[in-house]
């Protein structure tokens, strides 16, 4: 059953959610560092890496448009989060610099 705004905004601001997210923007951002990142990557991987709990802060309010979280919420599983993750990251965060 789909979440209704109030739940899904509940569900981003728990702790649990956040711990996710962080983690996912984490283990991005190491997975960049560790390849041949272009500048835009490579800025904002530096940054992700030493404040992962404020970035995947920021990431999370997109889970608002993705169609798991929004079905799922908090059941969404580690792999549908870390591709909504990185796909936010990489069309909000890298290609809007």
């Amino acid at each position: 059953m789909a979440l209704n705004l109030t739940d899904q905004i509940a569900v981003i601001r728990s702790a649990t959610m956040q711990a996710r997210c962080s983690s996912a923007v984490a283990k991005y951002a190491t997975y960049l560092l560790g390849g041949t990142p272009t500048d835009p990557q490579l800025a904002w991987a530096r940054e992700a890496i030493r404040t992962p709990a404020t970035v995947g802060e920021q990431v999370s309010w997109y889970l608002l448009s993705e169609p798991n979280f929004l079905t799922d919420g908090s059941g969404i599983t580690d792999g549908q989060l870390q591709g909504a993750v990185e796909a936010a990251i990489n069309n909000y965060f890298i290609a809007g610099e």
